[in-house]
């Protein structure tokens, strides 16, 4: 089983790569998208997010400094519907 961290490193190299291609992947969608319509943090020349702009425009996403690196949240601006009327 691989832990929380290990997978975080693994995406964060695979998004490396992506980025020099001019390619990222959404880690809320996983859907990829070019670097013009993504959202993205970078620390110390590392990418540590990124987010479409498809899920930006339907989330509040928040990010915050912490002593480990940045936090990311995310919460849906309107509820989601499952199902529906017949």
């Amino acid at each position: 089983m691989t832990d929380a961290g290990a997978l975080q490193r693994a995406w964060a190299r695979q998004a490396q790569l992506d980025a020099e291609r001019g390619v990222i992947e959404c880690r809320m969608c996983r859907r990829r998208s070019g670097l013009d319509k993504t959202l993205t943090i970078w620390r110390d020349g590392v990418l540590v997010f990124a987010v479409c702009d498809r899920c930006a425009g339907s989330h509040d996403v928040l990010r915050s400094p912490t002593d480990a690196g940045i936090e990311v949240r995310a919460r849906r601006r309107r509820p989601v519907v499952l199902g529906g009327s017949p």
